[in-house]
């Protein structure tokens, strides 16, 4: 292999890693966009907003008061939410199985911004019981 040849496969290979690792950091950005904690918790127009999106959207199912007895038959329990904010939201954004049940979350990552997902959850925090975790989930 000639030197020039060799220099243009080292060349290649260090591209090659440098694209691996730039998207790999960009996948790692990606996941942690969400904050631990809701920027709009106390947000008094946040609150009210969510409020008015959750019985849109949600309260069909998890009842007018986030105590999972909407008109659809049981879900969950938002008042006693226990997975923190980044679990919140990814729960709403993909959707989720529920063990034992033919009913599942639909996913409502396409049809709520971020921000109307955000204000829902400012809502939820204040309906929440003791023990609730809407903060950083626990490990």
């Amino acid at each position: 292999m000639t030197r020039v040849a060799r220099a243009g496969l080292v060349s290649a290979l260090v591209v090659s890693f440098l694209s691996i690792d730039v998207g790999a950091v960009r996948l790692a950005h990606a996941e942690s966009e969400v904050p631990a904690t809701n920027p709009l918790t106390g947000n008094e127009a946040a609150i009210r907003e969510g409020r008015s999106w959750f019985r849109a959207a949600c309260a069909l199912c998890h009842g007018i008061h986030a105590d999972g007895a909407g008109e659809r038959g049981y879900a969950a329990d938002l008042r006693v939410f226990k997975l923190g904010f980044r679990g919140y939201v990814e729960t709403v954004k993909k959707g989720r199985d529920v063990p034992g049940r033919a009913a599942k979350m639909p996913p409502w990552g396409g049809a709520l911004s971020d921000q109307q997902i955000y204000q829902i959850g400012a809502y939820l925090e204040t309906l929440a019981k003791d023990g609730a975790n809407w903060k950083e989930a626990s490990r």
